[in-house]
């Protein structure tokens, strides 16, 4: 129980649904179950595209001053934030963790805790930005924070991080969660109709966003995969909208698997999990350090279906190799596709995977506990002398 009865705070985001990503999904479920308990919280995050959205009053979406991608330059946080007891920034976010910290280093009785969700990976110009802001302002950001939460262990000891002096005394294990009551066990044979799929055949999945923010999702590695699966029997069904999804369409025509692969595009809230269930596997083959985690993965794993994911750190926590899943090289074609055989034709492992993997949901990942550990943190930051010593 938090020691103030009434602590106002407030989670700071790039963005948040009804845009669907892993960032702001997290912070959705953190806002709406802390709600839940009671608690006095608010949101603050971009306004993309001059879009409406139909928000509760505790939800304030900011016009930038410059948009970046999905996020934006928003100097407004700095007196937006005023009369908060805690602020929880999710990082990366340009132009609004500035503002953010900023006001931490003046105003150091305000709590921060910082959610670092992943690094900030790119190549080219904005892979030079990226690099000089990690240079020359990360240390100075991360040293105003009180509190540090990373998702896995694994990424943070890889990541960043690991690379400013004495951060790790700072540093907490939050895992995400996945919702146990709405991803369970169970078939969909509706859904397989719905997709054509052949009676019999086993259904692989892909969930993910197939937008340009979303390019290290690995879906031109999946689908190079599944060309070389031969006349196996399967049927893949893919979820998730963006403006590359066209692309990746005519490379499933043009590689003759267009009666084999569905593509579902955005699903709602309610079909997702049938989706899973519908699906004897889960394919996750991310390329880049942005994956960081995997709350598909989770999702599919509380579904009681194994995962063949990209072993990158972190994602490799929540899938264990040879146990709720199997790990192959990032952008390995070969070792992809092995793997996916190996599924394929031996449906005991599924079997023997996917009940591997519900268990490892159901004592990792059940939100509530984790929400309880949240709690103790925040009761922990507001309770504790905030103002620190920080190093220039």
């Amino acid at each position: 129980m938090l020691k103030n009865d009434t602590p106002k705070i407030a989670h700071v985001v790039c963005s948040y649904p009804p845009y669907r990503g892993g960032m702001g999904n997290v912070a959705f479920e953190y806002v709406e179950r802390l709600r839940a308990r009671g608690m006095n919280v608010h949101v603050f995050t971009t306004k993309q595209g001059g879009k409406e959205v139909d928000d509760p009053r505790y939800v304030h979406r900011i016009p930038g001053v410059l948009n970046i991608g999905n996020a934006g330059v928003l100097p407004s946080l700095f007196h937006r934030l005023s009369g908060f007891d805690l602020v929880h920034l999710h990082y990366p976010f340009y132009g609004g963790a500035e503002p953010t910290i900023v006001r931490k280093a003046m105003r150091h009785d305000q709590g921060l805790i910082m959610t670092y969700h992943m690094d900030a990976v790119a190549s080219g110009a904005k892979g030079a930005i990226f690099s000089a802001h990690r240079r020359l302002l990360f240390p100075w950001l991360i040293n105003r924070v009180d509190r540090i939460l990373v998702s896995t262990q694994d990424y943070a000891d890889t990541s960043a991080l690991a690379e400013i002096d004495r951060v790790m005394d700072r540093v907490e294990v939050h895992p995400f969660g996945v919702d146990l009551d709405r991803f369970y066990p169970g078939t969909d044979d509706d859904i397989r109709s719905l997709h054509k799929v052949k009676h019999g055949a086993p259904v692989m999945l892909f969930v993910g966003g197939l937008d340009s923010a979303h390019h290290f999702k690995g879906v031109h590695v999946l689908i190079d995969a599944l060309e070389k699966l031969g006349q196996h029997e399967w049927h893949c069904l893919i979820v998730g909208s963006g403006d590359l999804k066209e692309s990746y369409e005519k490379a499933v025509a043009e590689k003759g698997l267009a009666s084999r692969v569905s593509f579902a595009g955005n699903v709602s809230d309610d079909d997702l999990p049938r989706y899973y269930r519908a699906a004897d596997m889960h394919l996750f083959p991310s390329t880049k350090r942005a994956e960081a985690f995997g709350i598909v993965a989770a999702e599919a794993a509380a579904s009681g279906i194994p995962t063949i994911a990209s072993d990158l750190p972190g994602v490799r926590i929540v899938v264990r190799d040879g146990d709720t899943g199997l790990l192959v090289p990032p952008e390995n074609v070969e070792e992809l596709s092995t793997a996916i055989l190996l599924l394929l034709e031996q449906s005991d492992l599924r079997e023997r995977f996917g009940l591997s993997a519900r268990q490892h949901a159901m004592q990792s990942f059940d939100w509530e506990p984790l929400i309880d550990k949240l709690v103790e943190t925040y009761d922990s930051v507001l309770g504790q002398q905030s103002a620190r010593t920080y190093k220039v």
